[in-house]
């Protein structure tokens, strides 16, 4: 292990050798950090350790944070939708425009995955099984039209590079298929060991080996990434989920280059080399982890002025509009047929409930674009994930400048800037 193999492609032209990296096994292995990494791990493990404490505990920030990570991971695969975009699916229930319901249909399966990721390591006393990666992968692509079997390790070869690439152009070719199972039986070995290894350097070890065994036909970035939070919860049960791929969505070509000396390396399993080559995508993921934890608590303020906003609009409990607010925190794009059915209340109650919140500027109304049907928005929950990108940049430019900013200073920031 740790070597080239040779193969050969059916090019247009011929065959065309190229080469496929075959890369250690990670099972015991245990990377040296330089002092600098190891700092950025702990100031990253202490923000996620207090990160719970700080967040506002409500239904509407959980629901954001999960739909953020699952938009998120889409995006960084370049299947791009909006949370708009995405409730609508949910609460419409009516075909839309083909290409929109395929993304659509994809990132929800990322929300999917990234949930069940978390239940899986949260059954911290039951081994992690190849079994385990394979029904992420049937959760992303459920529902979904792909020519392969989710949830079936590969039979080809696959590589990675630009669109059209072949072998030999590639920036990465992956293991050859037959090589596939044994390492993801040694990756799953290395997840289930109990071991002094930190988790977050452990998470990160493991996606990195995940992203280069590139076990599945497709969606290996997506569930190399829940399987991070997958990792987190299994040796940190108290950790409060955050949308980490949020923060590399928003530095995907740093991502990228931290993983690429790892896939390139062809030395000794035990070597300073090796461990530089990990160590890369340490210092990376716990970067990520600390601008995420920035931006959660920066979703979590902005929440916590939308329900001050609300509570100051002095409805009965039991009215149909109090109802509504209740449903829409947890889906914020929404027709009034849905919301009959989901509060329970008639359409003419809703309605009226609908009139008095857009009438308090609590919700916005709007036409579905591909429907024509008229839906109503909570424009605060939109807002911090469809336009998530330049509060994601205010998060990266405080860390990477060395600034504490507080929640509410990042979201004034924000604010001013969007």
């Amino acid at each position: 292990m740790g070597r080239y193999v040779d193969r050969v492609h059916d090019g247009v032209l011929g065959p065309e050798p190229y080469k496929a990296l075959v890369p250690h096994g990670i099972a015991g292995w245990s990377p040296e950090l330089s002092q600098g990494t190891a700092q950025r791990v702990k100031a990253a493990s202490d923000r996620m350790a207090g990160l719970g404490a700080r967040l506002p505990n409500h239904p509407a920030l959980e629901w954001c944070l999960n739909r953020s990570e699952g938009i998120a991971t889409s995006d960084v695969e370049g299947v791009s939708t909006t949370l708009r975009s995405l409730s609508l699916l949910e609460s419409l229930r009516v075909e839309r425009d083909p290409e929109r319901q395929e993304r659509d249909k994809q990132a929800l399966g990322a929300v999917r995955l990234a949930a069940h990721a978390v239940a899986v390591g949260r059954r911290a006393q039951v081994p992690v099984r190849v079994s385990d990666l394979s029904e992420m992968h049937r959760r992303l692509f459920e529902g979904v039209d792909v020519p392969f079997e989710p949830g079936s390790v590969r039979g080809d070869d696959i590589w990675v590079g630009p669109t059209g690439a072949t072998p030999p152009e590639a920036l990465f070719v992956a293991p050859p298929a037959e090589y596939v199972l044994p390492l993801c039986e040694d990756l799953a070995d290395y997840v289930s060991a109990h071991d002094l290894e930190h988790p977050l350097v452990k998470a990160a070890i493991a996606h990195l080996q995940f992203e280069t065994i590139h076990p599945f036909p497709d969606g290996n970035g997506r569930v190399g990434r829940a399987l991070i939070h997958c990792i987190l919860q299994r040796n940190w049960p108290t950790l409060r989920p955050v949308p980490l791929s949020a923060a590399i969505a928003e530095h995907k070509q740093d991502y990228f280059a931290a993983l690429r000396p790892y896939q390139t390396y062809t030395g000794d399993s035990e070597s300073q080399v090796r461990d530089a080559c990990g160590e890369a995508a340490v210092s990376y993921i716990a970067d990520a982890a600390i601008v995420a934890c920035d931006y959660a608590e920066a979703v979590g303020h902005a929440i916590d002025d939308m329900l001050a906003k609300w509570d100051g609009l002095g409805l009965r409990s039991h009215s149909a509009a109090a109802a509504t607010l209740d449903v829409m925190a947890t889906m914020p794009a929404a027709g009034v047929v849905y919301l009959c059915e989901a509060t329970g209340r008639s359409p003419n109650s809703v309605r009226r409930g609908l009139r008095s919140l857009v009438s308090a500027g609590a919700l916005t109304e709007s036409r579905d674009e591909d429907t024509g049907r008229r839906v109503f928005e909570v424009p605060e929950l939109l807002k911090v994930v469809d336009h998530r990108q330049r509060l994601l940049q205010v998060c990266w430019q405080s860390h990477q400048a060395g600034l504490e900013l507080s929640a509410a200073e990042l979201v004034a920031q924000w604010r001013r800037a969007d």
